[in-house]
């Protein structure tokens, strides 16, 4: 069946569907066999997982491209790196705002978290977007960028470097975004936060690896980045600049 319109994917779905169902499950067999109690609250700990899930997935609903034109205004010849692009969701976004400029989507392709995550995938959701031949799609780590210094007006990161591992990492993916980044050039990043939202967005496990408003300022800030701007909506927008 040929698809007709384009798909960002539902993150981790076989991940968190399979581990709600195995909580649940186990929750009923303890309420049975050994104590309703002890079941009651396992299935309520799942029941919760659950309604967070949902949450998530209304959230950050992967049907559509991101809509940059309300978040950052662009000239339409910029040239513009995307890290992390998994589907092309904010590629695409920012393309469809491009008359001249070109895109960039390096990501590592990992499947597990984004079923069905590859360049190929991408291009597709480009091309039903109409902007196939603005955007480019490669491999590429945030953590060692192939890009010379200067050779960006624009990179974009959405809820990528929440998961690195520790500080020094997301520092170390902030510093090379500011390499590749021109002069004047602009950083928009995009990443839950640890809040009342997203107490409710995610498991009890992926909150406490969520960082506050407050920290990622002070690692953008310790990364060089100036003129800081923040929004809030369903998740932290930080947009900065290299001076």
């Amino acid at each position: 069946m040929t698809q007709k319109k384009p798909h960002y994917g539902y993150y981790a779905l076989t991940i968190f569907v399979g581990l709600i169902a195995i909580i649940l499950i186990i929750g009923a067999a303890i309420y049975v066999f050994v104590s309703q109690v002890a079941g009651i609250l396992i299935g309520g700990f799942g029941l919760y997982l659950l309604v967070a899930y949902v949450i998530s997935l209304y959230s950050f609903r992967q049907s559509e491209s991101f809509d940059f034109s309300h978040v950052i205004q662009l000239r339409g010849d910029e040239k513009v790196l995307d890290v992390g692009c998994g589907l092309g969701k904010v590629t695409v976004g920012v393309a469809k705002l491009l008359t001249d400029g070109t895109v960039t989507g390096i990501d590592i392709w990992n499947t597990v978290e984004i079923p069905g995550n590859s360049p190929e995938a991408a291009y597709r959701n480009a091309e039903l977007e109409g902007v196939q031949d603005k955007v480019e799609f490669k491999s590429g780590n945030v953590l060692t960028l192939e890009f010379s210094d200067n050779s960006f007006d624009l990179v974009t990161s959405s809820s990528v470097l929440n998961n690195l591992s520790g500080d020094d990492q997301k520092l170390q993916a902030m510093n090379e975004i500011y390499r590749v980044l021109k002069p004047v050039g602009t950083f928009f990043l995009l990443e839950p936060l640890r809040n009342l939202r997203g107490f409710f967005t995610f498991s009890p496990f992926a909150f406490w690896q969520l960082l506050t408003k407050d920290k990622w300022v002070a690692l953008l800030e310790k990364a060089g980045f100036v003129n800081l701007k923040y929004r809030y909506m369903d998740a932290g927008y930080f947009i900065v600049e290299k001076p």
